[in-house]
């Protein structure tokens, strides 16, 4: 159990690190999430008005129409009424909406309009005491109590209604004429009065709809605030000038089972901002009667259902940043920002349903910055990570050619050693004892032949290795192989031939070239079976000097013609053929490739092999490769 401790307390450090990576990941995605929640209290009113003016003009409700009362116009119509029996009306009394009463033209317009049977007429102007029914005649009370008039009424600072004199009761002729602005000055929504008397809107809808329940339990939403769905900027809907109408210039069948609302946007009192500018009390009031008619007002789901949506929409993102790259899920989020848009846009003008699109699309922005700076700081350790990896591989790779090189340095004195007695012992050893003699000689020549490879290997592999050029005859290079090798073919009864064509010499470095082609030969004669040949060829072609060396050999599988290039690796069928160390071809390719050149292998089963190489005649080409030759050798195999 003790020996397993070490283990068991790294598992857990490394389950406790996954764990607090994990918390850190989703701690900032519900960061994320906070983030779009806070911004959806923001996301309601820039976002509505700029709907808006987005979307443009809409068809209004035909049914509704506004009659204008301009201050002139009324003026004109007072003065020619009262034939100027007593000063003009501007002189008299302050621009208010009493400005606008004058008992007989009011009866004249009014018995014009119910003449046309509409369905409700609303006066959005409060009279307040200025009406005085006692001076009115019974013909005009009894008008001005038709059950399809309106009549607008006020609310003082405190919040109670101030009914005019004509409704004194609290019935269907009387309405809160009232519209309220947000914070901001800017008329957004619309409700039911607190008090007990209707808003003109409500009102007007139910009179204009007691024949069919289509209002129904609709009326009931504008109990609580509702956002007004403007259908367009001032003069959207059908207006006509109180001249024009009572002297006839307007074909007066247009109002018949109409909705009218009756007011003035002469008052600077009555104009009001809205999404789309500035606009009358009586505009204000038509846009919210139709929207009341037709059920056009924008709704808005609960909070939580926006909040279930921008908790969905986290969750997608950082699922996405997580499993994708940065630039493919940028644009899925560009996609998702632009789907999210158009989705909002079009529910809100074919169902009037508000979607939020602030906050989903500032949380989509946010959390791709959040997690794009999540993903470079772990990237950052990682690279740190492989950093020290990579340093800690360098010193091991270090301290194993230290080792090498030492070892292979202090067995290179007792075999010394061993070779200078056994060639002393051979001197005068009696024929029974010379061939064991000679057997041991030739162990301890391929032992130091070993050594010399492991040691060549370790040098090259250095860093601060670099091949010394010098110009040398690649022919005269051969023959000295050859020579050099020739016992070694002689004891395999195998044939050297020769085919070098004449060249001029070359730029490089005569010891590498040397054990390039000293490596393809003795493999040749190593792997050739007695009475066999082996064939060097040399010749120049496409400005490169080709080196070939055939051989009558066992040949390499074809599955094995990559591999034998690599550091300790041979012939699966070579393994145990002859003696080696896997060392050589990867040093001739190392070798020619440090010169600019390349190896090639052709071989076959039972057919022998043909194997070589070329370098480039140009000596610039050598002087490039050389300089830009910073990359050590390949260090996959391990001793």
């Amino acid at each position: 159990m003790r020996k397993h401790l070490p283990a068991l307390r790294k598992s857990a450090h490394y389950a406790s690190l996954l764990a607090w990576r994990t918390r850190a990941f989703w701690l900032r995605a519900f960061v994320c999430f906070l983030v779009g929640a806070a911004l959806l209290v923001l996301d309601e009113a820039e976002n509505y008005d700029l709907r808006f003016q987005i979307r443009g003009a809409r068809t209004p409700d035909p049914r509704v129409v506004i009659i204008d009362l301009p201050e002139r116009d009324w003026t004109a119509l007072h003065d020619s009424a009262t034939r100027n029996l007593i000063r003009p009306l501007k002189e008299i009394m302050t621009f208010s909406d009493s400005f606008f009463w004058t008992p007989e033209l009011w009866q004249r317009l009014l018995k014009t309009l119910l003449a046309q049977d509409p369905k409700a007429v609303g006066i959005a102007l409060y009279f307040g005491d200025a009406m005085q029914p006692s001076t009115m005649t019974h013909e005009q009370r009894v008008l001005f109590t038709d059950p399809r008039l309106v009549w607008g009424a006020d609310l003082d600072a405190a919040g109670r209604a101030l009914v005019p004199d004509l409704a004194t009761t609290y019935g269907a002729t009387a309405a809160i004429k009232n519209v309220r602005e947000d914070d901001d000055g800017i008329v957004r929504r619309f409700s039911s009065s607190l008090v007990r008397i209707p808003g003109m809107p409500l009102q007007l809808a139910r009179l204009a709809t007691r024949s069919d329940s289509r209002l129904g339990a609709g009326e009931n939403r504008w109990e609580s605030p509702q956002l007004i769905n403007f259908m367009g900027p001032a003069e959207t809907f059908v207006t006509l000038n109180v001249r024009d109408v009572l002297e006839g210039r307007v074909p007066l069948e247009l109002l018949r089972d109409k909705v009218i609302l009756i007011g003035s946007s002469s008052n600077p009192s009555d104009q009001m901002q809205t999404p789309l500018g500035r606009m009358s009390r009586t505009e204000i009031l038509a846009n919210i009667t139709d929207n009341v008619l037709v059920g056009k007002a924008i709704r808005r789901a609960p909070d939580f259902v926006y909040l279930i949506g921008l908790f969905a929409l986290m969750l997608f993102s950082v699922l996405l940043l997580s499993n994708y790259p940065q630039t493919v899920a940028l644009i899925f989020f560009v996609w998702a920002g632009t789907l999210i848009a158009a989705i909002s846009a079009w529910t809100f003008d074919s169902y009037y349903v508000w979607l939020p699109v602030l906050s989903p699309l500032l949380q989509l922005g946010f959390t791709y910055i959040i997690f794009l700076s999540y993903q470079l700081s772990q990237n950052e350790q990682k690279t740190w990570r492989l950093e020290q990896e990579r340093r800690y591989l360098l010193e091991i790779e270090q301290l194993k050619n230290n080792f090498v090189s030492m070892m292979s340095h202090d067995l290179k004195t007792p075999i010394a050693k061993i070779q200078g007695i056994v060639d002393r012992l051979l001197l005068s050893a009696p024929a029974d004892i010379a061939f064991d003699l000679r057997s041991l000689r030739r162990s301890s020549d391929d032992l130091h032949r070993y050594i010399q490879s492991i040691l060549q290997v370790t040098r090259v592999e250095a860093k601060d290795f670099q091949i010394s050029k010098d110009v040398l005859d690649i022919n005269e290079q051969i023959e000295k192989v050859i020579i050099r090798l020739a016992p070694l073919a002689q004891e395999k009864r195998i044939l050297l031939r020769q085919n070098l064509e004449p060249m001029f010499s070359i730029e490089a470095d005569p010891t590498l070239i040397q054990e390039v082609i000293l490596n393809l030969i003795e493999n040749a004669i190593k792997y050739t079976p007695p009475e066999g040949s082996v064939t060097i060829t040399s010749q120049e072609k496409d400005d490169n000097i080709y080196v070939i060396v055939e051989d009558t050999g066992v040949g390499i599988a074809p599955e094995d013609q990559e591999r034998v290039w690599g550091k300790f690796t041979r012939g699966r069928n070579l393994e145990f053929d002859a003696k080696g160390t896997g060392l050589g071809l990867y040093l001739v390719k190392y070798f020619v490739e440090l010169h600019g050149g390349r190896v090639f292998l052709e071989s076959a089963p039972g057919a022998g092999t043909k194997i070589g190489f070329s370098i480039p005649v140009a000596s610039d080409s050598i002087e490039n490769r050389i300089e830009s030759q910073t990359v050590t050798p390949n260090r996959g195999a391990i001793l």
